[in-house]
């Protein structure tokens, strides 16, 4: 429910939004589709956000895409464990309502 929060509010910003359940889809994707921007939290099922940052920052992907990780998980370690694979930012979820989410992506992909 929370993800199609978030999809409406990002698609009546302008973006155009794919969804993905897990990791997994999220490669499927961005292998198929121009994507820009990545938003994943760290949690997630059948593959976690270090994995799926780690695999996009592979060869087999746009080394374009920004990522952001959208995650109430301990800012500053996880940040550490990342900073190999060149996040482009890291939002904590509580901080966060899905009308601010959009405003602070938009701020982190204008960089």
């Amino acid at each position: 429910m929370l993800a199609d929060i978030y999809q409406m509010k990002f698609s009546s910003s302008g973006f155009e939004v794919f969804l993905a359940e897990n990791g997994k889809l999220a490669l499927e994707i961005a292998k198929k589709e121009k994507v820009d921007v990545v938003l994943t939290d760290l949690i997630m099922p059948e593959m976690d956000g270090f994995e799926l940052t780690k695999i996009l920052r592979s060869e087999d992907y746009d080394p374009s895409i920004k990522i952001i990780i959208f995650s109430n998980m301990d800012q500053e370690d996880n940040q550490k464990k990342l900073a190999e694979f060149k996040i482009s930012g890291y939002i904590t979820k509580s901080n966060y309502s899905p009308a601010k989410l959009v405003e602070e992506v938009k701020k982190i992909i204008n960089q």
